[in-house]
């Protein structure tokens, strides 16, 4: 009995003290540097990623999305293209970039929020 109060406590020390790991899943909001509107609605399982990339009113879906921590990778189509993309999950914003163009040229994209 004893040993089982000592494991219960462990647990709920454990899952007071471990903050929340910030999810990918969401939609998710910005422009980019070329005045675009772009919009990501991303979900996220593991370490997979699927879901959608709207720019200036085409959509896209994702395809081979991975997770990896914080980073994140996927690829769509733009402008009749497969394009690879990166990025990075900061919070309540995401870094994303075109893999070609580099992480220099990253645009924030900010998650939508329920109202």
């Amino acid at each position: 009995m004893r040993l089982w109060g000592s494991i219960v406590a462990i647990a709920v020390v454990c899952t007071v003290t471990t903050p929340a790991q910030p999810s990918l899943t969401g939609k998710w909001q910005g422009v980019t540097n070329a005045g675009a509107e772009i919009a990501l609605d991303l979900t996220a399982r593991d370490a997979t990623l699927t879901g959608s990339l709207t720019r200036d009113g085409q959509t896209s879906t994702l395809s081979d999305g991975k997770i990896s921590k914080n980073t994140f990778t996927f690829t769509a189509q733009l402008n009749n293209q497969t394009e690879k993309f990166a990025g990075e999950l900061l919070g309540d914003e995401i870094k994303i970039w075109l893999e070609r163009q580099g992480a220099e040229r990253a645009i924030v994209l900010k998650r939508e929020t329920r109202k």
